[in-house]
């Protein structure tokens, strides 16, 4: 009797340990399907914004402390309200590593605030064309 519960508990432990790692290597899997999906991801926008703006976001830093998007990864927004962010904040800096920081900051709170910035823009102009 005992020894027909030492083998039963032998063989739930073996069981139990030979299903941890079919678990663990199924995630391991995952995990790599993720990480090659974001790494394309990521080449995508880099070279979207190499493209349009000629720099390359491979080692970009947060330089502005305290923004909304601090610590978030650049491929948590849309990329086109990306670009058209880097445009519009072009504006106010040369630098468009910076351009891309404050467009991240007014995507983290608006994700799509540069479409709502054009439609602003363009109504604002057809009020003063129709004034003239």
């Amino acid at each position: 009797m005992k020894k027909n519960i030492f083998l039963l508990i032998a063989a739930i432990v073996i069981m139990g340990f030979a299903f941890m790692l079919v678990v663990k290597s199924d995630h391991t899997w995952a995990q790599t399907q993720l990480r090659q999906s974001v790494e394309r991801k990521f080449e995508e926008y880099r070279t979207a914004i190499k493209d349009s703006y000629q720099v390359d976001i491979k080692n970009f830093k947060d330089k502005i402390p305290g923004g909304m998007a601090d610590g978030k990864a650049i491929t948590n927004y849309d990329l086109k309200e990306l670009l058209e962010g880097i445009k519009w904040e072009r504006e106010h800096t040369n630098d468009s590593l910076l351009a891309l920081e404050m467009a991240m900051d007014h995507l983290e709170r608006i994700p799509d605030y540069y479409t709502h910035l054009l439609i602003m823009e363009q109504g604002c102009a057809e009020e003063k064309f129709r004034g003239m």
